[in-house]
Parts: C-alpha cells; sequence; structure tokens
C-alpha cells in the first residue's frame, strides 16, 4: 500500500487556527498592558500623582508676593476637595527677595504696585523677580497648562478706578512675556469681601474643616493687614445682608458673614494716630510742624507725610514722646475708628454691648454675629505683631497687654532704638482693636498659623475649573495620562509588543506547487531499490 501524503488542506487550516489564537492572545495582553498603564498613571504609581500647579501674585499695599501652589487630584467625585501637595515659598525655597527676621509675607518686592501709576519700569521691576521664581518652581513641561492669577487687594482699591486700570494693564504686559497661562480676567482688582473670603476659605481648608459634615462650628477669621481689616464667619440665622455670602465648596454650604473695613489696617491706623495729633496741634496753633507723638520712643525723629490730614500730602516732622497712658487712648480711639475730634484724653468707653452689628462701614460688633463655641484665628498682621512679642502658644489678651507694657518700658528707654515706637504702637492696637473693635476680648482666640494667606483660598476657588475638569475628565485626556503615553519608555513597549506579534503570528504553510498541464492522477513514486540481477 503507498503511503498517504498529508493533506494541504488540513495543514492550511491548522495553520489559520494557530495564527487567529496567537493574534487574540497578543491582543488582549496588549490590551491589559494599555490598561494596566492607565491604572498605573491614575493612582501614581509610576512616582507621580494626577496634579496640577498654581500661581497666585498678591499685590497688596506694603508689597508684592507671589505663592506656588502644587495640588493633587483624587477624582473629583462627591465635590472632593483637591489635596495641597506643596505651597511655595517655604523655608527650602529661600533667595535673595527673602526678608530675614520677618514672620509673615517674607518673600516680596517692595514698595506695592499703587506707588507706580503710570511707571511701568516699576510694576516691571516688582513683577519679574517673582514670575522668573515661579517658573524656577514648576517643571518646564507644566507651564503653559499653569493658570497665573494676579490679584491686588486694599492698595490698589483705593486708587482712582483709571489709575488702577492704567496699573493693571502694565500688569498684564509683563504676564504676557512669561510661560504662564493667564487671562485678562485673571489679573484684577479683589472687593474687600473677596479677599475676605478667600481667607476664610484659606484657614478652614487648611486646618480640616472644609469638605466635611460636622456639627462643630468653622473657624472665625481675623485678617490684619496694612491696609486692611477681614473678618468672617459663619452664622445660623440667613437674613438679608450686604455682608452676607453663601459659600458652596466642597460637599457643605456656609452661611457667612464676611467684612472688610478699611480703615483698620496697621498703616491706616497708624496714619489716623497722625491726624488725631495734627488736629489737637492745630486747634492750639502750635508753631511749626512737629507732632509730639506717645507711642514713639524719645529718639525718634523723622518726616512723614500725611495723607488723611485736613491738609492732603502734608509734609509733617514726627517727635517720640512716649507717654503709656496717652498712647492706650491713642491707639483704642484708632481701633475704634472715632472721628478726629471725639477722641480725649481719658479712657474711652467701648461700650460694645450698646454698639450695633455694623454702625458704618468702618465699624463692627463682630460678637453680636458669634455663634457659640465658634473659634477665631488672628492671621497676617496679628500673627506678626504676637510674634514681636516674643510669644508662642496661647496667649490671652491681658498677657499680651502685660508683655507689651513691660517690653515698651524698656523700649523707651533705650535710647539705641530708633524704630521702638512703631513696635509699641502695633502691639498696643491689636490688643485695643480685639478687645475695643471687634468686640471679641471674651472670645477664643488663637494666633496664627503663620504660612496661611488668603492667597491659598484664592488658588483653590480661582482655579477650580483646574481641579474639576482635571478630576472629572477621563485619564486619557489628562497631561499626566498624555505625558507617559508619548514617554520614550511606552513607546518602546509598544514596539517590543508589536514585534512580538508579528513574530509569532508568521505560520510556516507549505509552498504551492506548480500545477501540471496533464490532468490525471499523480505519477507514481520512484523507487530507488536497484537489483543486482536484471530479469531477462
Amino acid at each position: 500500500m503507498e503511503p498517504q501524503s498529508p493533506s494541504k488542506k488540513k495543514i492550511s487550516i491548522l495553520g489559520s487556527f494557530k495564527s487567529h489564537i496567537t493574534v487574540k492572545f497578543c491582543l488582549i495582553f496588549l490590551a491589559i498592558l494599555l490598561v494596566s498603564v492607565g491604572i498605573l498613571c491614575g493612582y501614581g504609581l509610576f512616582g507621580k500623582s494626577l496634579s496640577y500647579f498654581t500661581v497666585v501674585v498678591d499685590c497688596g499695599s506694603t508689597g508684592t508676593r507671589v505663592n506656588v501652589y502644587e495640588w493633587g487630584i483624587n477624582g473629583g467625585r462627591n465635590g472632593d476637595l483637591p489635596n495641597l501637595l506643596h505651597s511655595y515659598p517655604n523655608e527650602s525655597a529661600k533667595n535673595g527677595l527673602w526678608k530675614n527676621g520677618c514672620e509673615y509675607h517674607c518673600m516680596q518686592t517692595e514698595p506695592g504696585l499703587d506707588k507706580f501709576v503710570g511707571n511701568y519700569s516699576g510694576v516691571r521691576t516688582s513683577l519679574v523677580p517673582l514670575l522668573r521664581w515661579a517658573e524656577r518652581m514648576i517643571p518646564n513641561e507644566r507651564h503653559e497648562d499653569t493658570p497665573v492669577f494676579v490679584l491686588a487687594t486694599a492698595g490698589l482699591r483705593r486708587l482712582a478706578v483709571e489709575d488702577g486700570k492704567t496699573i493693571l494693564e502694565d500688569v498684564e504686559r509683563v504676564v504676557k512675556e512669561h510661560s504662564f497661562k493667564w487671562r485678562r480676567d485673571w489679573i484684577r482688582v479683589l472687593s474687600g469681601r473677596e479677599e475676605a473670603y478667600y481667607g476664610w476659605i484659606a484657614l478652614n481648608y487648611k486646618m480640616g474643616y472644609l469638605n466635611k459634615s460636622t456639627m462643630l462650628p468653622t473657624l472665625g477669621l481675623l485678617d490684619l493687614g496694612g491696609s486692611s481689616l477681614q473678618v468672617v464667619m459663619e452664622v445660623d440665622e440667613v437674613r438679608e445682608d450686604s455682608h452676607l455670602l453663601v459659600s458652596k465648596i466642597g460637599l457643605v454650604e456656609h452661611q457667612l458673614m464676611a467684612y472688610s473695613l478699611p480703615a483698620f489696617g496697621l498703616n491706616e491706623a497708624f496714619e489716623r494716630t497722625i491726624a488725631m495729633l495734627n488736629s489737637v496741634r492745630s486747634r492750639e496753633n502750635a508753631d511749626g510742624s512737629n507732632v509730639r507723638h506717645p507711642c514713639l520712643s524719645s529718639n525718634f525723629l523723622g518726616n512723614y507725610t500725611c495723607t488723611s490730614c485736613s491738609e492732603p500730602e502734608l509734609l509733617l516732622r514726627l517727635v517720640g514722646v512716649p507717654n503709656w497712658e496717652k498712647c492706650k487712648i491713642l491707639t483704642q480711639a484708632a481701633a475704634m475708628n472715632l472721628s478726629i475730634s471725639d477722641w480725649s484724653e481719658t479712657r474711652i468707653n467701648s461700650s460694645c454691648w450698646r454698639r450695633s452689628p455694623h454702625e458704618g462701614k468702618n465699624s463692627l460688633n463682630v460678637a453680636f454675629n458669634t455663634k457659640t463655641g465658634m473659634r477665631y484665628h488672628a492671621l497676617s498682621g496679628f500673627f506678626a505683631v504676637y510674634k514681636m512679642v516674643n510669644l508662642t502658644g496661647k496667649a490671652n489678651l491681658t498677657k499680651i497687654w502685660e508683655t507689651a507694657q513691660h517690653l515698651c518700658s524698656s523700649t523707651w528707654e533705650d535710647e539705641s532704638n530708633v524704630s521702638g515706637g512703631q513696635y509699641c504702637f502695633k502691639v498696643l492696637y491689636l490688643t485695643s482693636l480685639i478687645e475695643d473693635g471687634l468686640c471679641l476680648g471674651n472670645a477664643d482666640i488663637i494666633f496664627g498659623p503663620g504660612d496661611i494667606s488668603w492667597t491659598l483660598g484664592a488658588s483653590l476657588v480661582e482655579g477650580k475649573y483646574m481641579w474639576r475638569t482635571v478630576g472629572s475628565r477621563t485619564l486619557i485626556t489628562s497631561p499626566l495620562y498624555r505625558e507617559v503615553f508619548s514617554s520614550p519608555i511606552f513607546l518602546f513597549i509598544i514596539l517590543v509588543v508589536l514585534v512580538f506579534i508579528v513574530y509569532y503570528s508568521q505560520i510556516k504553510l507549505p509552498m504551492p506547487r506548480k500545477r501540471s498541464s496533464v490532468v490525471g492522477p499523480p505519477a507514481p513514486l520512484t523507487s530507488f531499490m536497484h537489483s543486482k540481477h536484471r530479469p531477462c
């Protein structure tokens, strides 16, 4: 019987079947690989997390500052807020702009932008070093996706509208030269209420009171700047009030009373004491332009331009004549924002319980709105002055007052100290403002922490489109995912997988034979057996 040759049809079917299985296996393997890469990207197992940066430039009355924040996204589900990963400047990010020995706003350019009306060079000199520093803090490939918010406060608020507009146009010209993402409406003057609200957001976010369903009241804010005072607290009652603000950030809605008081900043208050003393000098027909100030040390002597005196831009000469009791009366009058003619040489009765919640735009009885059990955190200028007295931990107003009296006495006696008077005024003003101006003498007040600024709240709120869109969109559209998928390592993996598919898909099939022109049965196999003897 002749041996049968293998079926060509069977070989073809078997090869096709094996090829199909191999291709299917490789495609499944590739799909698993892609899904794994996506999961690893989403959970940061490549050593990175899904994050974004924001830059906030604070154009204040005493100087211009910049903050850089890096935020981590946790998916944007259920109103979750982003996580603050890093905040700069910090101790590791000091440079030539850092002011040694300061406690608050330690890295800045001076003076404030409100001093540069019509002076583009001054605006540029103030902003460029800060923006360049921010660029160094953020990876180059992230610059074009990083928004920069340039927000001005009380310094520009008090300018004429056209003057403020001119400065903002100069700011825009400078920002355009840098690599960050910007929009015209991101360069503006904040309203006082916005500044107060951002400070409240920053405080309660940093202390962990936002995005939680809790019966505990949020923290009240006391934020003292050079030109204004911001006060924010949560209230139970919802009533018609121009200061009422409804906040819906995170999971919980908050009813807030937000105040911005332009007359209560440290610099504004000191200016007011000069105006009060100058009015006394005018009534007494004193010769010359000398103003005797009871809160300045005896060796203090210097020129001062009073912008709120009866004569605008009045040049005066300040002479230190230290007097503790008179200084207390003067600072109390400034803390209550009394008119120039209302203050006297006797101790003023603040009568907090008689005062209405808000007697005009420049006075306030905060205790009227304070919820039971609410704690206040006193930030910025409050914290700086508090540290100036070398106090740590929790201290009440009586302790601060006693410490101030002791230190001021020794400061005034030190003839080598020419700046001690300002120091004593600030400490006395702090205590008078809390007790007599805000009527919070019996409230639970904590000074600090010193690393909280309203710019954190601005970064969170102004940049909400970042954490909402980055957190909710699919990973494949996120910058991090694009970065991984375009990386050489990932492309190399894809190439290896493709080579694997091509290589193992090559099944060796039988080569087709040239067909014979004669149709018939196949020729018999030739025998290689040769007989030794041929037949006859």
